[in-house]
């Protein structure tokens, strides 16, 4: 089972190696990324191995999504997405502004995790062209690798080097993963308020 906290996940990946992170980064994303990127500072993990199968992983799960949508009959209307409150009108409403501003709204799904895998499904299910999905989603995954990825790595890489000048390091572990759990915090505080400025 992959751990749901950043001190749990930094063991984790360190002990799993690179094919269970791929994994886990498709399932995880932004705090498995976060905590292979501290792995990669701390020397077990190469950081441009971590960023390329973060984006790799982040892709593999939107575009599966994307072509459940893309051939499925009448899925927009079945209950599942009834439950997440698609109404007849609504899905009209959504179809217009995921074919005339398909980059916001994309770049809505995937900051709003609870709407991500329905959202994703919806693209394809009102068949936006797959190359214009892909290249905003690529984008955005980019995006997102580099961010946590190298905050990960510049922070452990940090704690290496300061507590090699300081004996008391299992402190400075701590704040190093107080420091990342705020940077967590800020980033989907963040995200939600541009989210809501995106519904606007």
């Amino acid at each position: 089972m992959i751990p749901h906290t950043l001190a749990g996940l930094v063991p984790w990946v360190m002990v799993h190696g690179y094919v269970l992170f791929f994994i886990a980064a498709i399932i995880e994303g932004s705090l498995v990324t976060t905590a292979a990127g501290v792995v990669a500072g701390l020397g077990f993990f190469n950081i441009f191995i971590v960023i390329t199968l973060s984006i790799a992983g982040d892709l593999v799960g939107d575009v599966a999504y994307y072509f459940i949508g893309r051939f499925s009959k009448n899925i927009l209307h079945s209950k599942f997405f009834k439950f997440f409150g698609f109404r007849e009108d609504r899905v009209e409403e959504m179809k217009k502004l995921l074919h005339t501003h398909t980059g916001k709204a994309l770049l809505l799904i995937k900051l709003s995790p609870l709407i991500g895998p329905p959202g994703l499904i919806s693209v394809g299910a009102v068949h936006v062209p797959f190359r214009k999905f892909f290249k905003t989603t690529l984008i955005i995954s980019i995006s997102k690798a580099l961010l946590f990825g190298i905050i990960g790595y510049l922070s452990a890489r940090s704690y290496v080097h300061i507590s090699n000048a300081i004996s008391h390091g299992q402190y400075l572990f701590i704040g190093l993963i107080a420091f990342i759990i705020l940077v967590q915090i800020i980033y989907k505080k963040a995200t939600k308020r541009l989210a809501e400025k995106l519904k606007d």
